[in-house]
């Protein structure tokens, strides 16, 4: 039987290969320290739940209007200009995703035609790429580098443009690096895109988990950019509600529209009572994500700290996200290994930076979204590991 050619070039996760490596040691009896997935360890606020319950207890048990309801809509709406100043109609502007992986495959199949070029930034999150060949675009990569605070070139991008270039798609604060656009680049990228007419689509799901004197800012709020600019947000990781599957796409009618087609002949609709928790997420949890966001960076500055102590190891302390990306390349080790070695020696589960960025070679990511007995161990190991190899 032939199948499809066309999904012969798309790759499966790196990120779930290593996940099921270390669940199978875990099942065989070794003590594993998983700092590989990116999923806050908190549970979600109880009063969340309890809407969701009372949405069910209500009989909101049968199908959601396409784009979601309008109470979420609405409060989203809300958010995105209390927050980021950015302007929605709730009605037509707004569009409720199963998660950001569905608005980000939405948005990508449903504004880019075959051939069309996506620009997109490495280190990068591995959904990207694979996403513009599932729409038979064309990813165009460019790179940012450990020496500029993995904060991309504007020249740089301004290079990649071609008359094919239809889109850039931006992740700040980006995931693997935790590096924070400031305002000044994100205005050269906006003014870039009026110039040349690009659709900027931002994955801005890390946006409520900030360090220090970083400042998110929605590209979509800066002048000119109301036709061009995609907002994309989700509730799963400042909200510690990754199993709701709760995103959103915020963007001007004519733009939701072809994205509504496809989120209709896929998902449909996301559950009602999943969408009243939503609503109470955004509306009444302030404090709770405020919280989170505190202990998050205690554990940056927590596993930072040691792991700057390492022989070996350069790390940019990340601004946002709860990732770390540190250079291991004085290990001697191409990424890969390092992190084979790493499980399988000293129990340690992490991604290799090759998972994020085709010169991923010297660098790995770690979530530090862990208690603090787990991130100690596991930076003690990856010291114990770097003073074996040097």
């Amino acid at each position: 039987m032939q199948f499809s050619n066309h999904m012969d070039a798309i790759q499966l996760s790196n990120i779930r290969a290593i996940g099921e490596k270390a669940a199978a040691l875990a099942a065989e009896g070794r003590e594993v320290t998983k700092l590989q997935v990116g999923e806050p360890d908190f549970g979600t606020p109880k009063h969340i739940v309890d809407a969701a319950i009372a949405s069910l207890q209500a009989g909101d048990t049968h199908y959601a209007p396409n784009r979601g309801t309008l109470a979420f809509r609405q409060a989203i709406a809300d958010k995105l200009w209390n927050d980021n100043q950015v302007k929605v109609d709730p009605v037509s502007e707004v569009l409720v995703m199963n998660g950001c992986a569905e608005a980000l495959f939405c948005a990508v199949t449903g504004l880019l035609d075959p051939g069309d070029e996506m620009i997109i930034i490495e280190p990068t999150f591995i959904n990207y790429i694979q996403l513009a060949k599932i729409a038979n675009a064309v990813p165009v990569v460019i790179r940012a580098r450990e020496e500029d605070k993995w904060l991309p070139d504007p020249e740089v991008i301004r290079k990649a443009i071609t008359p094919k270039t239809k889109m850039i798609l931006l992740n700040t604060p980006t995931n693997p690096t935790g590096a924070v656009y400031p305002y000044e680049l994100l205005k050269e990228i906006a003014d870039l895109a009026q110039k040349h007419g690009i659709f900027v689509v931002a994955d801005e799901v890390y946006e409520k988990l900030i360090y220090g004197d970083a400042k998110h800012v929605s590209i979509a709020s800066i002048p000119g950019m109301e036709e061009l600019g995609v907002t994309i947000n989700g509730l799963s990781k400042a909200y510690a509600m990754t199993g709701w599957r709760l995103g959103y796409i915020a963007a001007r009618k004519e733009l939701i529209l072809p994205m509504l087609k496809v989120h209709q002949y896929t998902t449909t609709c996301i559950p009602i009572f999943v969408q009243a928790g939503g609503v109470d997420a955004i509306r009444n949890s302030e404090a709770d994500v405020e919280q989170m966001r505190q202990e998050y960076e205690r554990r940056r500055n927590l596993i930072s700290g040691i792991l700057e102590e390492i022989p070996g190891v350069t790390l940019v302390r990340p601004q946002g996200t709860f990732y770390l990306y540190p250079n291991i390349s004085a290990s001697g080790l191409k990424s890969p290994d390092f992190i084979n070695r790493l499980l399988d020696e000293e129990g340690v589960a992490t991604i290799p930076g090759t998972t994020f960025d085709s010169a991923g070679e010297a660098n790995i990511r770690i979530s530090f979204a862990s208690d603090e007995a787990s991130l100690r161990r596991g930076a003690e190991k990856i010291g114990k590991l770097m003073a074996s190899l040097r």
